[in-house]
């Protein structure tokens, strides 16, 4: 028995994740398991620990850091330099054969390598194609990939080639916490005899591993089962049929697992929470309000994003206040007498609200699509800095040599070449350079109309929601955001981009609301800070999000205030940002002033009443990602 791994039997609770790893061990054609969690969740505990269940079974560890090469194999160089052979060096895809693949902070590792490495796991075979040879092997591994979602996610894409996924909650009972604490100290005090006291376990876990290994070509799925596995995945909204497979396969293993030789309702439940959750379209309308506060693998809502309490207590108690309602004018003129005269006013932070249908079908499929992959993007570095991901033949002059690639590509021909009292002979041809890449920083600024036509209707009620919104989307995504405000006769920067949410929503919770409409201002302010901010780091991207009814009526010349306004958004296109407008106008007739700014702009148009808090921050996601792709 191995004591170099914590007992499988020994973890408290987490009952969901041991049956997925059981899952696999039990069915061959379930090949992957993402295990989702906060740290300190026992991820990585879990999945090392089946290494001492099976002598025959390890786990292959894949670091982040790993080239495509030693993943998937190449030349080797010193059979080749030494000997003139060209030999394949395996790689870990290779070690990994009948073994179990771990991929810790799968969410961070490069989608390209992800992608080949889930492709291998479901063919079962390597196929090696470089520098002349073709080569292939048996690679027939349990892929087996954790991560936490606060640090990004997995596309939808990715998500759905993973045959099952458990989130995984940290204990939060008293009781099993102790017991959590009371075994991790025995264990580290003498895993010997710690591990002693579970062999038992272990062999009984073995044995009934075995059985339902040999039960499982026998168990049937009645016919009427499979209808109803159907029935779950197109109320899921799941697309495509992975799914509906993983759902079958999993049930029959459950069922193995008991004992039994025929599925029940119940595996087809517990099959369906593991293969269906992670594949969930969350817009599809939820059948009920609690249903509707769940979040991906069954994690709640406030599991997704910690309001702080601070938030909490303030929108608590001004919620309760009464503010007096402010009529709309509709003429140039009444909207100059109200901006003039209106007292500043502070709107308290609004909730979400009902979002109606405002993108056709296949928008809102493509919107969930570009907002789900949750991690922000990443960019060919100019530099030498950033991680060292793949290599290329240079162009113009070699900056970052990629040594052994360069090897790599010169061993084959070393029995040809004149080394004198060289090791290795290069040539021109032979040179490769590093292709590094670094995280993409993504920085919003919330160009905000404080004016006295926001007050109207309370809607600076929702755009603090909406704002809010981004601000804690932001922090999750370490996205940095400022706040730019414009009323009176100026533009104002309320905050810097900034990470702190804290401070945002304090600056956003005591923001006035009054004055003049100075939008050309703000527009000109706005340019004049990002265009600074993308001269420090040109290689990240730049959004501005106006959030405007477009009622300019403070000229920047004294000339016509919405031509000006205008002028400069039409001067805005040649500047290397992105923009968002997010139309504040409300009842009727509509003037329609935000659109022909947006236009102008030529950025992306949204309504407010249109879009909830949430949606909000989506949709400004959604730009930034579009634009990644540009």
């Amino acid at each position: 028995m191995k004591c170099n791994v914590y007992p499988f039997p020994a973890i408290v609770g987490q009952e969901r994740a041991k049956k997925a790893l059981l899952c696999t061990l039990i069915c061959p054609q379930i090949s992957s398991v993402l295990l989702m969690g906060s740290t300190g969740t026992a991820k990585s505990t879990i999945v090392r620990s089946i290494d001492g269940i099976f002598d025959s079974k390890r786990v292959v560890n894949l670091p982040l850091n790993a080239t495509e090469e030693r993943i998937v194999g190449s030349v080797d160089i010193e059979k080749a330099i030494l000997q003139g052979d060209r030999v394949i060096q395996p790689g870990l895809l290779h070690d990994a054969n009948g073994q179990i693949l771990c991929i810790d902070d799968v969410n961070l590792l490069e989608h390209a390598l992800l992608d080949t490495v889930i492709g291998v796991s479901q063919k079962g075979t390597n196929v090696i194609e470089r520098e002349g040879i073709s080569w292939s092997h048996t690679a027939d591994f349990i892929l087996v990939g954790t991560m936490d979602p606060s640090e990004g996610e997995l596309s939808s894409h990715m998500m759905d080639r993973f045959d099952l996924c458990v989130h995984m909650s940290p204990q939060s009972e008293f009781l099993l916490r102790k017991e959590i604490l009371r075994r991790r100290l025995e264990y580290e005090k003498d895993p010997s005899a710690f591990c002693k006291r579970y062999e038992g376990h272990i062999n009984e876990l073995k044995n009934l591993i075995l059985e339902a290994r040999a039960r499982f070509p026998f168990v049937l799925l009645p016919e009427g089962h499979v209808e109803i596995i159907c029935q779950l995945a197109v109320e899921m909204g799941v697309h495509g049929h992975r799914g509906d497979l993983a759902v079958s396969r999993a049930a029959r293993a459950l069922a193995a697992l008991a004992g039994r030789e025929q599925v029940l309702l119940e595996d087809i439940r517990e099959a369906a929470i593991l293969a269906l959750e992670h594949r969930r379209n969350s817009m599809q309308p939820p059948p009920s309000e609690q249903q509707s506060e769940k979040g991906p693998c069954g994690q709640s809502s406030e599991d997704q994003k910690k309001e702080p309490a601070s938030h909490k207590e303030a929108e608590k108690q001004e919620t309760s206040a009464t503010y007096p309602s402010m009529p709309e004018q509709d003429n140039e003129k009444g909207k100059d007498d109200l901006s003039s005269q209106a007292h500043k006013q502070v709107f308290s932070t609004g909730r979400t609200f009902t979002v109606t249908d405002y993108l056709s079908a296949k928008k809102r499929e493509r919107l969930q699509r570009s907002i789900s992959k949750g991690r922000r993007g990443r960019m060919i570095s100019p530099d030498i800095s950033g991680r060292y991901v793949s290599f290329r033949s240079p162009k113009g002059k070699l900056r970052d040599l990629a040594f052994d690639a360069t090897l790599r590509a010169a061993a084959p021909y070393q029995r040809w070449r004149e080394k004198g009292e060289l090791a290795v002979a290069l040539q021109s041809s032979d040179l490769r350079e590093k292709v590094r890449v670094r995280k993409k920083g993504v920085t919003i600024l919330f160009l905000v109309d404080a004016s006295g036509s926001m007050g109207a209707r309370r809607r600076m009620i929702a755009v603090k929601g909406a704002i809010l919104s981004l601000l804690e989307d932001a922090y999750q995504k370490r996205d940095a955001v400022g706040l730019m405000t414009f009323f009176g006769d100026s533009a104002e920067l309320l905050l810097p981009p900034t990470r702190s949410v804290d401070l945002a929503y304090h600056k956003l919770r005591h923001l006035p609301t009054g004055g003049k409409t100075p939008l050309a201002e703000g527009l000109v302010r706005s340019l004049e800070l990002m265009m600074s901010l993308k001269k420090r780091a040109p290689w990240e991207d730049f959004v501005i999000v106006l959030v405007s009814d477009g009622r300019a009526n403070v000229a920047l010349n004294g000339g016509n205030a919405l031509e000006d306004a205008l002028s400069v958004a039409r001067r805005s296109v040649d500047f290397p940002l992105r923009f968002v407008v997010v139309d504040t106008e409300s009842g009727y007739p509509r003037l329609g002033l935000a659109a022909k700014i947006s236009a102008a702009l030529e950025g992306t148009y949204f309504r407010l009443e249109e879009l909830d808090a949430g949606l909000l921050a989506a949709s400004v996601h959604t730009v930034v990602h579009e634009k990644r792709k540009i």
